[in-house]
């Protein structure tokens, strides 16, 4: 049975995501790409790709499932198309200047602040679930 591992998906700041595994496998396993999805497309094509040149090789099979789980900087960009980081910043009480760094990557959201965004961010998909049509 195949082990499944965390894919980390990270985005550089400029609609550009990359997706990672901290799990040392037997080869290098990286993937990117314009979209999200794009790149856990890559990341999955390139360990498939990877599995089966390391058992051509070896004649060992390497078999895993990944759940990918987004980084802050991935889930603010993107959600940046949606939201503005000027209403998410009033909800949360974090800076817009604060957003940015955390969606670009230089900075880091400390626990706290990640529920904080979370928090902002499930705010307003339930405001925008209670909205009737007339």
């Amino acid at each position: 049975m195949a082990k499944n591992y965390e894919a980390h998906v990270e985005s550089n700041g400029a609609n550009w995501y990359s997706v990672y595994c901290n799990e040392e496998f037997p080869f290098g396993v990286f993937g990117e790409g314009a979209t999200i999805e794009e790149a856990e497309r890559d990341f999955l094509a390139v360990f498939n790709e990877m599995r089966a040149n390391y058992k051509v090789r070896t004649g060992n099979d390497v078999e895993a499932t990944f759940t990918f789980v987004k980084d802050m900087s991935a889930v603010l960009q993107e959600c940046k198309e949606f939201i503005s980081f000027a209403y998410l910043s009033q909800l949360t009480g974090i800076s817009k200047a604060m957003l940015s760094q955390y969606a670009c990557g230089t900075r880091r959201p400390k626990p706290a602040q990640r529920e904080r965004i979370v928090g902002g961010i499930h705010q307003i998909g339930q405001t925008c679930m209670q909205v009737g049509v007339c």
